[in-house]
């Protein structure tokens, strides 16, 4: 029997959950990275952060790669020692950035329920005193919204440009490939990737109707309706592998389904 064929869309540095996870339930993943990350234009303020945290009572890392590139410049400015003063209490956004911390070593104090960093600010809203100082460390184009809860809940907030995330090419043949429904579905992990894709491709409209679109998370499902298609699947949970269980049930159904993984 045929594969079902996947493209997994957001950048791989390495081992990648999603693609590993898609692969052991039996599909083939087309990988067509939409996005690059990289380092910020400049490390000024990811560096003064690393020396002076203590100046916080919270450090909030809004992703993964805000943890990576917070802990890259750490090792390289700091050379041993704590990565996060022990005063400091760090809140991430959902469970795999809480891995991603606590891999690194550094002790999460406040993790949000939701997969989003206002679900993040409205947890430390609830928690922090008033007039406390928050760094919250993001992409340099992150979105402004958590900062604004967590000002408009009375805190001081710092946000922190930790990396950048750039349009990747999408090859023509991908590109191609999904307009003439050769591919099963597409995974958007981020919006930012879903957006760049669909640069790609003239518009998420121009996907045919029996390509699944699959999305972690209630932001990704808005930047793909705002590019043109409303998803077909959204993860219930914030990992890599709720994505990958549910774009693979929904391979296996005729209906969309939220699943939880």
């Amino acid at each position: 029997m045929k594969r079902p064929r996947v493209v997994v869309t957001r950048p791989s540095n390495g081992p990648d959950r999603l693609t590993e996870r898609l692969q052991e339930l039996g599909c083939e993943v087309v990988a067509a990275p939409a996005i690059r990350i990289g380092p910020p234009r400049s490390y000024e303020a990811l560096d003064t952060l690393v020396r002076a945290a203590d100046r916080y009572d919270y450090l909030l890392f809004m992703s993964r790669n805000a943890v990576r590139y917070y802990v890259q410049r750490a090792r390289r400015l700091r050379r041993g020692g704590l990565l996060v003063p022990a005063s400091v209490r760090v809140g991430v956004v959902g469970s795999a950035t809480a891995a991603v911390a606590e891999r690194a070593g550094m002790a999460v104090a406040v993790r949000s329920e939701g997969r989003t960093g206002v679900d993040l600010a409205a947890a430390v809203s609830a928690l922090a005193s008033p007039g406390a100082p928050v760094a919250l460390v993001q992409a340099e184009d992150g979105r402004a919204e958590p900062a604004d809860q967590l000002r408009a809940a009375g805190l001081t907030v710092t946000r922190i440009p930790a990396y950048r995330t750039r349009p990747a090419a999408v090859p023509r043949e991908i590109v191609a490939a999904v307009w003439n429904g050769e591919v099963d579905a597409l995974a958007f992990a981020s919006p930012s990737s879903a957006v760049s894709f669909a640069v790609a491709l003239g518009g998420l409209a121009r996907v045919p109707a029996e390509v699944a679109v699959a999305v972690l998370g209630p932001t990704t499902a808005a930047a793909c309706e705002r590019a043109g298609r409303k998803p077909d699947v959204v993860a219930a949970r914030s990992s890599a592998e709720a994505l990958a269980e549910a774009v693979a049930a929904f391979l296996g159904s005729t209906s969309p389904i939220s699943a939880s993984g």
